[in-house]
């Protein structure tokens, strides 16, 4: 059998000599050690198979493309090593070079560990919990910890190769504060909405209003920046962080989606004001069989006068509706149906009137009464 030496000579002395043995060794040794990568990524994966915990399968796959990436970085050392054991590259040899590489792909394998493990998390624990506040800061928390791995990991390879960090650190600092200096309201927005998930006055598909503006929808996202609302015309509105964190907010689903509602409903003065609770009464019976938009009528609807108004007693009725926007059918519903009803009791939905008294003669001290009427045909 023949030695490596031998093996070493025959390849030098092919055509291309070092280049040669250089690529054959590399393509060797990366087919050797890629395969032997995958085999016993294959051979876990079996093995964890038989686990009841997802943690061995996810981390099976997070490792495998830095595992590959290992094997060619190896291949590539021991196939410079045989062709140009004495290379030097910009005053390092190639195994300082190799160590650096290696370094960077034990950064790049720890963070695909460590992202197994948070996604891992996210899938099996933070939904076990109680507390919503891991699902919502999880995501935030992930990104944050892949940058600081990358982070450490670059400063660890620059000390290595015999950069001073200290003064780089001090230099990041300073570039730190004044970066936070010109990005105060991109800085600020985060901080909110860090402040928001961990506050929770809003979660998404959350109905809100933002009091003093016009903004009014569902909570899509509370991201980094800005807060992502879709309101009933279909169409998103991106509220800075900061302003929504400022602003008093009216969440329609909290403590729970089901509210009150209020319609204002009237009738004729010469109509008396129990028939008329009973007809109303009625009416919110039949929408909610009807339309389901009404919850627990039978002890939460309540109808009853409210004042006197110019022409007709103001009535008003109150229902539980399952949604905020579902109050827009009820009302629509409430309208016909309340008319239905009112012209089966015949109970009168009076127009508007005045009654305007002139002055007559100041002889005869007779005066002339007009009665106007507004309204439909006035």
């Amino acid at each position: 059998m023949a030695s490596i030496e031998e093996v070493q000579s025959f390849l030098l002395g092919l055509p291309g000599g070092q280049i040669t043995l250089a690529l054959v060794v590399f393509v060797v040794s990366a087919f050797v050690l890629y395969y032997a990568a995958i085999l016993l990524i294959a051979l876990f994966k079996k093995v964890s198979s038989k686990t009841k915990t997802t943690l061995d399968d996810i981390l099976a796959d997070k490792v495998r493309r830095p595992l590959k990436l290992i094997s060619i970085v190896v291949a590539a050392f021991l196939a410079s090593g045989a062709a140009y054991p004495d290379a030097v590259l910009a005053g390092h040899s190639t195994v300082e070079i190799f160590k650096v590489l290696l370094m960077l792909c034990a950064i790049i394998l720890i963070d695909a560990v460590v992202d197994g493990l948070l996604i891992w998390y996210g899938k099996e624990i933070a939904p076990r919990t109680s507390s919503k506040f891991d699902d919502e800061v999880f995501p935030l928390f992930r990104k944050v910890a892949r940058v600081l791995i990358y982070v450490l990991g670059i400063l660890i390879i620059l000390s290595e190769l015999g950069v001073e960090i200290a003064p780089l650190i001090a230099g990041l600092g300073i570039a730190g504060l004044a970066v936070a200096l010109a990005l105060q309201d991109t800085l600020g927005n985060f901080f909110a909405g860090v402040y928001m998930l961990a506050d929770k006055p809003i979660r998404p598909n959350d109905y809100i209003r933002i009091d003093g503006t016009e903004v009014e929808g569902s909570v899509v996202e509370v991201g980094w920046r800005s807060t992502k609302i879709l309101t009933l015309a279909n169409n998103y509105v991106f509220v800075p962080n900061s302003k929504v964190a400022q602003s008093i907010i009216i969440n329609y689903y909290s403590p729970e989606s089901r509210l009150g509602y209020v319609m204002d409903f009237t009738a004729s003065y010469d109509d008396e004001p129990g028939k008329v609770v009973e007809a109303l009464l009625e009416a919110a019976k039949e929408v909610e069989k009807r339309t389901g938009k009404i919850t627990s009528g039978g002890g939460v609807t309540w109808a009853r006068p409210d004042t006197f108004g110019e022409s007709a007693i103001n009535y008003k009725v109150g229902v539980q509706v399952p949604t905020y926007v579902d109050k827009y059918a009820v009302k629509g519903e409430m309208v016909k149906e309340v008319y239905t009803q009112f012209r089966k009791s015949g109970i009168t939905i009076p127009f508007p009137t005045r009654t305007v008294y002139l002055k007559g003669d100041m002889d005869t001290g007779k005066g002339k009464e007009i009665r106007i009427k507004k309204g439909r045909g006035a």
